[in-house]
């Protein structure tokens, strides 16, 4: 299997209550090939679509800080059905030097500042997984 049949294979979460960026996030990964994207417009949805334990990756946007970091919290705890250690990238329009300490101490791989490049976006969503990484069912 291809490299990119095998990216086409993954489910990637994309949590962004902006229709524009979301949507642009969702049509990169169908027209490269880098991923299914399921795209949820709250942090709740995003919850349900994790307790599914369907997906492979997630990008999570911070426009509601603290529920996020929350659901990121509970994720890492293995308190959803999806991996613990799932792909994490995250996007925020500043971020403070505690913020980073908290995002790395979550495990996230991606950090995207708004408002981003195009090829910063393509870059993050090519590099979240790990090269040759098993792409569950």
């Amino acid at each position: 299997m291809s490299a990119r049949s095998r990216a086409a294979l993954r489910k990637l979460l994309l949590v962004e209550p902006e229709n524009l960026i979301r949507g642009t996030l969702a049509s990169i990964c169908r027209d490269l090939g880098l991923a299914q994207a399921i795209q949820a417009t709250s942090v709740a949805q995003g919850e349900q679509v994790l307790k599914s334990g369907s997906v492979q990756g997630l990008v999570l946007s911070l426009y509601n800080e603290a529920a996020a970091l929350q659901l990121l919290t509970r994720l890492r705890a293995g308190e959803l059905e999806s991996a613990r250690d799932l792909p994490v990238a995250v996007l925020a329009h500043d971020c403070t030097p505690d913020l980073a300490a908290q995002l790395k101490s979550l495990g996230v791989r991606r950090l995207l500042l708004q408002p981003f490049k195009l090829r910063d976006v393509i870059h993050t969503l090519e590099h979240l997984w790990p090269e040759n990484a098993p792409v569950a069912a």
